[in-house]
């Protein structure tokens, strides 16, 4: 795991590398931005932004990982860096190579958030509302469509999630039994906590109505 020294220096070389990042995005030197951030993943953290991206999200974690604790300040630097990269692409009209980045650090990040909470310095909350409201996704995968539901319920988000949801059903990632899972969840919760994510007992009455007529119609 880094030490908090070491995380610490870490975090400050970022914020350097990312400096001089957003410096070449306003000039519009898209390569060398993006080399700036494979620069950095390789000097910091041994590993290039295509190794990363070509690994899956659990052999990446093993990779970083110190028995069964994932370091979680490594996953979320990785992450970090994807989405800025993911970004860089975005801007260059890169789309297909864009949407894997962004997907990846969405996933992760949001495995961070859930299982370890805000690392300081990298303001993952905010760097995942990005990514949520983004393509990562409106146009990616089950799998990061799932991601987005699960941080989007643990961050409180439940309108959002509630959305998302549907979403899975519509790509037949989500069944009637973990929808009446999810509902149940909510309902455990008091009129304050609901509010706050958006929604309100009534609101939620009928959410369970429509999933339940949903599910049936499709079951049928």
């Amino acid at each position: 795991m880094f030490e908090r020294d070491y995380f610490m220096r870490l975090i400050n070389q970022m914020s350097v590398a990312f400096g001089a990042l957003m410096g070449l995005k306003q000039q519009g030197k898209h390569e060398e931005a993006l080399q700036v951030i494979d620069v950095w993943m390789s000097k910091e953290l041994r590993l290039r932004a295509r190794l990363a991206l070509g690994l899956s999200d659990e052999d990446l974690m093993k990779m970083f990982s110190s028995g069964d604790r994932v370091d979680a300040e490594a996953i979320a630097a990785i992450a970090t860096c994807l989405q800025e990269e993911g970004d860089v692409l975005a801007d260059m009209g890169r789309t297909a190579e864009s949407l894997p980045r962004l997907e990846k650090a969405l996933r992760l990040i949001g495995y961070v958030l859930r299982t370890h909470g805000p690392i300081e310095g990298l303001d993952l909350e905010r760097r995942m509302e990005r990514l949520t409201t983004g393509p990562a996704r409106t146009e990616g995968s089950a799998s990061t469509l799932r991601a987005a539901w699960e941080w989007q319920e643990h961050a409180g988000r439940f309108a959002d999630a509630e959305n998302s949801l549907y979403d899975l059903f519509d790509v037949g990632d989500a069944d009637s039994a973990e929808g009446l899972a999810f509902y149940g969840r909510l309902q455990r919760l008091d009129d304050d906590a609901l509010g706050v994510g958006g929604l309100s007992h009534e609101e939620l009455g009928e959410g369970i109505r429509q999933w339940n007529n949903l599910t049936k119609e499709t079951a049928s």
